[in-house]
């Protein structure tokens, strides 16, 4: 059996870990950073992922307006569509944020969001392989998730490739702060950005990922 993560592995009974090899999805980095940034005046803050609950976008949300009076030259975009799209809306437009908050729906040229974002937060409570989080690692670009989320945790090394943030005191108001952290320290971001870009493509490149593959399947054939 294969798996994309380590979290997913340890969901199962010990017998059937033992017949299982995590192998990840590859980041093809190179597609992704064909696009440059434009030279605009307001900053971005992105988060990719569909509108349901367990991508738990209204934390995100209730965070940015924590911190939005405070960086007024900041906003958040949120690319996807889903369920919760309408419930979403009633609450940016309940918090007077719908010039800084936008709702963008699908897209199928994702590398031009990603290359417009200075920082990607991801809210959700669980992912299987966080893609769109290596996807912006691999952009260069600071990433910032919930310590307690699978699949973000395995990704992200905090303070390292970019922020973990400690649910304890609340959802909200934790990642209000870790928010108001890194937009406050521009260097912070950079190395963060670098330090994540050069983790993506050492160990999620297409190389990487499809020698794994060639590993396992000889001795699978050996066996």
């Amino acid at each position: 059996f294969t798996v994309l993560s380590s979290s997913i592995k340890r969901k199962y009974p010990d017998w059937i870990q033992r017949k299982m090899t995590v192998i990840p999805n590859p980041v093809n980095y190179e597609k992704l950073n064909k696009f440059s940034k434009k030279n605009i005046n307001r900053k971005t803050l992105l988060n990719i992922g569909r509108l349901e609950h367990q991508k738990d976008h209204l934390t995100l949300i209730k965070a940015f307006s924590i911190i939005a009076g405070s960086f007024p030259q900041w906003d958040l975009k949120i690319v996807g569509d889903g369920s919760l799209r309408n419930k979403l809306k009633k609450e940016i437009n309940a918090l007077n944020l719908n010039k800084r908050i936008f709702l963008k729906g699908f897209t199928k040229q994702i590398d031009c969001e990603y290359a417009q974002a200075d920082i990607f937060v991801i809210s959700s409570f669980y992912e299987s392989f966080g893609l769109v989080t290596a996807e912006a690692m691999s952009c260069g670009i600071p990433c910032v998730g919930f310590a307690d989320c699978p699949g973000t945790n395995e990704l992200i090394v905090h303070e390292k490739t970019g922020l973990l943030v400690d649910s304890t005191g609340g959802r909200s108001a934790s990642l209000a702060s870790a928010l108001t952290r890194i937009i406050s320290d521009e260097n912070f971001r950079k190395i963060l950005g670098k330090n994540g870009e050069k983790f993506i493509k050492t160990e999620f490149s297409d190389k990487e990922v499809t020698d794994s593959w060639e590993h396992l399947l000889y001795n699978v054939v050996r066996k």
